[in-house]
């Protein structure tokens, strides 16, 4: 989906538009996503607090490895790019932010959840711009808002239903585009630049 504040006419370096076309947008490592946020909303009524609280802090370690995962089962194959580079930087701020879950995890663990849910949120917006595609930041604001909803107004004992919501989301979404990505770009009438190596 196109981002209304981005020319339509926009211009992509032809090392992005194959990052773009060979990852299929991202859309897999969405659902490897959701498959964690769904078991831990499973597991919530499997563990008991303690041991759950490690999961939902530590078990996104699973997320890369499930999308890898992913990758190969889809049989899917790109080229070296700095994009990727660059979108497992954005990744890292999840984990950047472990000391901020174990701070919330000793004040008040209930807020885990949705805290964990808006850091995660947080990295899609960088995806938004390597990919062009709005529906990551129609995710952002969607994840942040039942996150707030989750910490003021929903009480604690249900706190655990944002996994389930998030996890949902993220299935959708990441199904959405993974099929749209077979035609990389729709909605713009972009021009694909070619640089040659060491702009000879």
């Amino acid at each position: 989906m196109r981002i209304p504040f981005v020319p339509k006419n926009v211009m992509v370096y032809r090392d992005r538009f194959d990052f773009i076309q060979q990852y299929r947008g991202g859309g897999f490592m969405l659902i490897a996503g959701s498959i964690y946020w769904l078991l831990a909303f499973t597991l919530t009524y499997v563990l008991n607090g303690a041991i759950l609280n490690n999961f939902y802090i530590w078990g996104g370690l699973l997320v890369p490895i499930i999308g890898s995962v992913f990758y190969k089962l889809m049989k899917m194959k790109a080229n070296p790019s700095q994009y990727a580079s660059l979108v497992g930087f954005a990744s890292a701020i999840t984990v950047c932010c472990f000391p901020i879950l174990l701070l919330i995890k000793e004040l008040d663990s209930t807020k885990i959840l949705p805290i964990l849910c808006i850091i995660n949120a947080a990295h899609l917006l960088i995806l938004c711009w390597v990919h062009l595609e709005y529906l990551y930041f129609i995710m952002v604001m969607v994840g942040v808002f039942f996150s707030m909803a989750f910490i003021y107004s929903i009480p604690s004992e249900y706190v655990h239903f944002i996994c389930l919501i998030w996890g949902s989301i993220s299935l959708l979404f990441g199904v959405i585009i993974h099929t749209n990505s077979k035609i990389p770009l729709k909605g713009y009438d972009y021009q694909i630049i070619d640089v040659k190596v060491n702009g000879i």
